[in-house]
């Protein structure tokens, strides 16, 4: 059997998170990987040795950033070394290994490695291959796929919004990222999109009901936490929801386009028992999409226009200045709205 050493390790580690070595470097934690790799070497046969690798690398997440991104490409590199192919689909039943085993139960992985190895011709070795040949990037897109896709497309604030999930669940000493934690991301960035549409729901009000209805944790696990499978299914909603709008990017809207399809998660019940009204809500951030797009487009043809306009930074100035123009306009609607309203009620005639 042929082994991987900590430079073939860093090596993948760079390509997937696309970054020169140094600062693959700086994102492992080198002694976490070479005691994964010591193990590995005490082990016999493949499979065993594999799923060693595999539970060790994402149990111990030595990698800032995609580590089980990262932990499945040495894998697949690990496997291609010794001349075999590992099959990884389907990819629900992966996701549910590397659960298990992020929480701490390794049991049966072996079998599991075994049944998905196949002999393959993969002749190339890892000085040919400079660390990631073609067969295993292909293997490692058909795994992930739109995963990665979909992470390079968020926003800033969206990523913030999953950071600050974590850092929730964390809070309420969770084990585990849920529904609630997204909506209290989202709630913590009140300066989105979606912040914005959920004003009036307070982070301590949601708290307050998320420990009433699951009540706190006993100890949060160090490093990344886990997303719940109904969790996870909300960021693959909010990656449909922006196909579905034709956005170019997921921002916090389109997070919390998904967060109101889970009519069944805790998130729906904290915020049904706030009084919100979800086709509200859902109405308001599509119109909030759709407004942001125009004015994109908008600003887009004005600096095919201009010539003299055509920076970067100008461009993203012009937009956030006419979306706070939009913003605005939207406030004064709603508040003429109301006045007409409260005319109606003292039988005041507002169109007299």
């Amino acid at each position: 059997m042929r082994y991987l050493d900590l430079y073939d390790v860093l090596a993948v580690a760079a390509r997937v998170l696309r970054c020169d070595s140094a600062e693959a470097v700086r994102r492992t934690d080198l002694e976490a990987v070479e005691r994964v790799l010591a193990d590995v070497r005490s082990t016999a046969g493949l499979a065993e040795a594999t799923a060693v690798l595999l539970a060790g690398l994402v149990r111990g997440r030595p990698f800032r950033g995609a580590n089980r991104v990262v932990a499945v490409a040495v894998v697949l590199q690990f496997t291609a070394l010794n001349r075999t192919d590992l099959r990884l689909e389907p990819v629900e039943e992966v996701d549910e290994l590397l659960d298990r085993v992020a929480a701490g139960d390794s049991t049966g992985v072996a079998d599991f490695v075994r049944e998905r190895m196949q002999r393959g011709e993969f002749e190339a070795t890892l000085e040919q291959q400079l660390g990631f040949d073609e067969a295993l990037e292909s293997a490692i897109d058909e795994w992930m796929g739109w995963r990665v896709t979909m992470y390079e497309r968020f926003t800033e604030q969206a990523r913030k919004v999953v950071i600050l999930a974590q850092d929730e669940a964390r809070e309420l000493d969770h084990s585990y990222i849920g529904t609630e934690h997204l909506l209290l991301g989202l709630i913590n960035v009140p300066e989105g999109g979606a912040g914005k549409l959920l004003s009036t729901v307070s982070a301590p009000a949601v708290r307050e009901l998320v420990v009433e209805i699951v009540g706190r944790g006993q100890h949060a696990p160090e490093g990344t936490i886990p997303f719940t499978p109904r969790a996870k299914s909300i960021l693959e909603e909010s990656f449909t929801e922006a196909r579905r709008l034709d956005s170019e990017n997921i921002d916090t809207e389109h997070l919390l386009l998904g967060l109101l399809k889970d009519t069944d998660g805790v998130a729906a019940q904290v915020l049904s028992r706030l009084g919100v009204e979800i086709a509200d809500v859902r109405s308001q951030a599509e119109r909030r999409i759709d407004r942001r797009q125009r004015s994109q487009e908008a600003v887009a043809a004005m600096v095919a226009g201009d010539a003299g306009w055509t920076s970067y930074g100008r461009r993203h100035h012009l937009i956030a200045e006419l979306n706070a123009v939009l913003d605005e306009n939207e406030r004064l609607h709603e508040q003429v709205a109301r006045l007409r309203d409260l005319l109606r009620k003292h039988d005041i005639d507002p169109e007299g």
